[in-house]
C-alpha cells in the first residue's frame, strides 16, 4: 500500500516522514507496560516501515528506467521488501490472535519461497506480469491477514482500537483487490497522502488500543479488589474475634462484625459516627500504638486499656493491627481478644507480691524499692521529701484485751485513715507488727510536721468496735525524719524511728522530728539501741518468711551504715510500747 509519487515531492516526503514518526511514538506509547500489544504492534510498524521503504525502492527504479539504466536490482529490492512486509504484518496478525508456533513457521516457510519466487522470475526467467503481481499480491496478503486479525480482537479486550485498525485495514484491502482485479485504477488509489493518512489513522487506533487495554485491567483489577473486600469481610463476620476496620485518614469506623459490635457497644446502622481512638480509655496507650505502626505497620499482641459508650469501667484487650488496602482506601485492621480476666490475675499476683495482705497497704520490700527511685528523681530536681514513722500505742494491750481480731481492725482502720489523709502522690506502706511508713515528696522536716500532727489526730478520731460491740479507742505516735538527714532510704527509716522512740518516751500521741543535733548525738556516739518487737509482735506477721530486722541496724559511732552488724535492744526501750 503506497504512492510512489510522495518521493517526487520533497514536501510530500516530509509529510508521510512526519506522520510514520507520529506513528513510532504512537507505537512506543501503546506498548509501553503493555506486555499483550508489545509484539503485535511492533511487529506491525516493522511491516509499515518495510513497506514505505519498498515504495522508495519502486520509485528509485521509475527514476533508472526513465534514464535508461537496468532496474532489476530496484525491482529485487522493492519486492524483497514488499514480501518481508507481509511477513511481519501477518507475524502481527497471529501474534495478535494466538502467538501459535506452527502458523509461525508457515509464515516464514511461505516468506521463503516467496523470495525464490522474486529470484525467479526477476533473474532466472524475467517475466513482467508476473513481477506486476506480486506487487499487488504481497501487500494484499499483508493487509487481509492483519483485517482478520484486528477483526478477531474487536469484541475483546481492545474494542474500540481493534475496531478502528480492522476497518481500516480491510479498506485498504479492498482497494488492493480493486486494483489487482483493475476495478481501480492505479491513479485512483496511488495518490501521495494516502501512506500519510494510513498512518495518522493507524496511529490513533494503537493509542485507542492502549487506552482500551488500561480499561481492562483496571476492570480486571476492580473485579480482583471486589473479590479481595469480599474475602476480607467475609473473614471479618466469620470471625470469632472482634474485628473492627477503620480508615486511617479520619480514624472512622467502617466495619465491624457483630463480635465487636457486642464488645464495644456499637450501633451497627451508624458506624461511622465512631472513632477507633474515642475507644481507648489510656491516650498514652493509644499514642504508643500509632507510632508502633509507623515504623512497623504490623502489631500482634498489643494490649490496650478500651472503654465503651455503655460503660465507664475500662476493660483490657489484646490487639492485633494490620495496615491493609480495603475498598480503595487504607485502613486498619483490628483483631481483639479480652484478657481482662488475665490482667486481673496479673494484678492480683502483682498486689499479692507488693502489698500486705491484712491491710492491702504497700509492704516494706516495695516501700524500700519504690522510695529509693523517689529519692534519685528528688536529688535530680533538687526537692525536700519526709518520711514518718507511725506505730499504735498501747497496741499490746488492745490484744491482750480484745483479742488479735480486735487488733486487726486497728490496724485496718489506722491504714485506711492514712490513705485518706495523704495526698494520691505519698507512698504509705506497713513496715512491721503495727508498724507504718509513710514517703512525702516535696515536704521537708517542717511541714512533714504538720502533716504528721493532722494524721495523728485523725487517726485518734477513730473507733473500732469489739465483738461485744464495746468501742475502741486507739491513737499513734509518729517520728519524722526528713532529706536534712539523709538521702539513705535505711537512714531515714532508722531516724524517723528513733524520733519515733522519742514520742514513745514523751508521752505518747504526739510527734517528734528528728533533727541535725540528733544526728550529732548519733555521731558521738550517744545512739539509742533498737527496740525489741517481739512483746507487740501482730500474729499476721507470723506467716512472713523475711527475717525480722532491728531498725536501727547499723547505727554506730561516727556513721550510719547499711552493712553493719545487728544491735541487740536493751529492756528499757522493749517496753517502752
Amino acid at each position: 500500500m503506497g504512492s510512489i509519487e510522495l518521493f517526487g515531492e520533497y514536501q510530500y516526503f516530509l509529510i508521510t516522514l512526519a506522520a510514520l514518526g507520529i506513528l513510532f511514538f504512537s507505537s512506543l506509547y501503546a506498548t509501553a507496560g503493555q506486555d499483550n500489544l508489545f509484539g503485535p504492534l511492533w511487529l506491525l510498524f516493522i511491516g509499515v516501515v518495510l513497506d514505505f521503504c519498498a515504495n522508495g525502492a519502486a520509485y528509485r527504479g521509475v527514476v533508472a528506467y526513465a534514464a535508461g539504466k537496468s532496474i532489476n536490482g530496484y525491482v529485487f529490492t522493492e519486492l524483497l521488501l514488499l514480501l518481508l512486509a507481509m511477513v511481519f504484518w501477518a507475524l502481527a496478525a497471529i501474534r495478535f490472535i494466538i502467538n501459535n508456533v506452527f502458523l509461525t513457521g508457515t509464515i516464514v516457510s511461505l516468506g521463503v519461497l516467496g523470495l525464490l519466487a522474486i529470484f525467479l522470475f526477476i533473474f532466472i526467467i524475467p517475466d513482467g506480469n508476473v513481477v506486476n503481481n506480486m506487487r499487488q499480491i504481497f501487500p494484499l496478503a499483508g493487509f487481509a491477514c492483519l483485517s482478520a486479525g484486528f477483526w478477531s480482537r474487536s469484541s475483546q479486550e481492545f474494542k474500540s482500537g481493534s475496531v478502528l485498525t480492522a476497518i481500516l485495514t480491510s479498506l485498504i484491502a479492498l482497494i488492493l483487490i480493486g486494483r489487482f482485479f483493475g476495478i481501480l485504477g492505479a491513479a485512483q488509489t496511488g495518490v501521495w497522502f494516502f501512506p500519510a493518512l494510513f498512518y495518522i489513522l493507524l496511529s490513533l487506533s494503537e493509542v485507542m488500543m492502549k487506552v482500551d487495554s488500561l480499561r481492562q485491567q483496571l476492570e480486571k483489577s476492580t473485579q480482583e479488589l471486589d473479590k479481595y473486600n469480599q474475602k476480607i469481610e467475609e473473614i471479618i463476620r466469620m470471625s470469632p474475634f472482634p474485628i473492627i476496620i477503620s480508615r486511617v485518614g479520619d480514624d472512622r469506623i467502617i466495619m465491624a462484625n457483630n463480635n465487636a459490635v457486642k464488645l464495644f457497644g456499637i450501633n451497627p446502622r451508624e458506624l461511622e459516627r465512631y472513632r477507633l481512638k474515642d475507644f481507648f480509655a489510656d491516650s498514652d496507650n493509644r499514642k504508643l500504638l500509632t507510632e508502633r505502626l509507623e515504623n512497623e505497620k504490623e502489631i500482634h499482641d498489643f494490649e490496650v486499656l478500651v472503654k465503651t459508650p455503655l460503660s465507664n469501667t475500662p476493660f483490657w484487650l489484646l490487639a492485633s493491627v494490620n495496615i491493609i488496602d480495603y475498598n480503595y482506601d487504607v485502613v486498619l485492621y483490628s483483631a481483639f481478644q479480652d484478657i481482662t480476666s488475665r490482667k486481673n490475675r496479673e494484678n492480683l499476683l502483682k498486689n499479692q507480691a507488693i502489698r500486705d495482705p491484712l491491710t492491702a497497704l504497700y509492704n516494706r520490700r516495695y516501700f524500700e524499692e519504690e522510695v529509693n527511685k523517689q529519692i534519685l528523681e528528688a536529688k535530680a530536681k533538687k526537692q525536700p521529701y519526709a518520711v514518718l514513722m507511725l506505730d499504735a500505742d498501747h497496741f499490746k494491750n488492745v490484744n491482750d484485751t480484745y483479742g488479735h481480731k480486735v487488733g486487726d481492725k486497728v490496724l485496718i482502720e489506722l491504714a485506711t485513715t492514712a490513705e485518706r489523709a495523704l495526698r494520691d502522690n505519698d507512698i504509705v506502706a506497713r513496715y512491721g507488727g503495727e508498724e507504718f511508713v509513710v514517703f512525702l515528696p516535696g515536704i521537708h522536716a517542717e511541714q512533714g510536721k504538720i502533716v504528721a500532727d493532722r494524721l495523728r489526730e485523725s487517726i485518734s478520731k477513730q473507733t473500732v468496735y469489739s465483738d461485744s460491740n464495746q468501742p475502741v479507742k486507739f491513737t499513734v505516735s509518729i517520728g519524722v525524719s526528713s532529706s536534712e538527714i539523709s538521702d539513705n532510704v535505711d537512714t531515714l527509716i532508722k531516724t524517723a524511728d528513733e524520733a519515733l522512740y522519742k514520742a514513745k518516751q514523751n508521752g505518747r500521741n504526739r510527734v517528734e522530728v528528728f533533727t541535725s543535733a540528733d544526728m550529732k548525738k548519733f555521731m558521738s556516739g550517744e545512739q539509742v539501741e533498737p527496740k525489741d518487737e517481739s512483746q507487740n509482735h501482730h500474729p499476721v506477721f507470723d506467716k512472713e518468711n523475711s527475717e525480722e530486722i532491728s531498725l536501727l541496724d547499723g547505727v554506730e559511732t561516727g556513721q550510719i551504715s547499711n552493712e553493719t552488724p545487728q544491735i541487740e535492744e536493751p529492756s528499757s526501750k522493749k517496753e517502752s510500747k
